[in-house]
């Protein structure tokens, strides 16, 4: 009996240590994607900053709800402290995103995503998505769903992951 206690303590043990090694690799990764001018943005670009990626679509109602609050939040902290990177999911229609980033007067960079399914920070279960990185390239947060200005401005200036 104690060689079995011995052996699921050994187990459990393992199986400990290969998840916190995911979950280091994981929360480290990085996104490289093109903008929609073909230009290369890294999040690790941003080194230094907190980076609000936010994966969105043009037929999604509270992706366009939110872009105000983004746009917001981007104009008061991009040349200081935090930017926003919008990760738009569609691969059909290129000139229309443009069009709609212009109707919708969207201040901050727009790339163009790989997998509309995925990405280095966990598969996207709903649009939007927005997954907030720390000053030292981290994934801190994952949020279903839009966010807001008020939100965002607690999570960088608090560091609160935790709502």
């Amino acid at each position: 009996m104690k060689i079995l206690q011995i052996q699921s303590k050994q187990l459990l043990l393992v199986v400990l240590s290969v998840l916190s090694l995911y979950s280091i690799s994981f929360a480290e990764a990085e996104l490289t994607l093109l903008d929609l001018n073909d230009n290369k943005v890294s999040v690790s670009d941003y080194k230094g900053k907190w980076v609000i990626v936010n994966y969105w679509a043009t037929w999604c109602p509270p992706c366009a709800a939110e872009i105000p609050e983004l746009n917001a939040f981007h104009k008061k902290h991009h040349m200081t402290d935090a930017v926003v990177l919008g990760v738009n999911i569609e691969k059909e229609d290129l000139e229309y995103v443009k069009e709609f980033v212009k109707d919708f007067k969207i201040i901050y960079p727009i790339l163009k995503a790989e997998d509309s399914v995925s990405s280095p920070y966990g598969n996207l279960q709903a649009l939007p998505t927005t997954f907030i990185i720390d000053t030292e390239g981290k994934l801190r947060k994952t949020i279903l769903g839009a966010v807001t200005l008020e939100r965002l401005e607690k999570i960088i200036k608090l560091k609160d992951v935790t709502d």
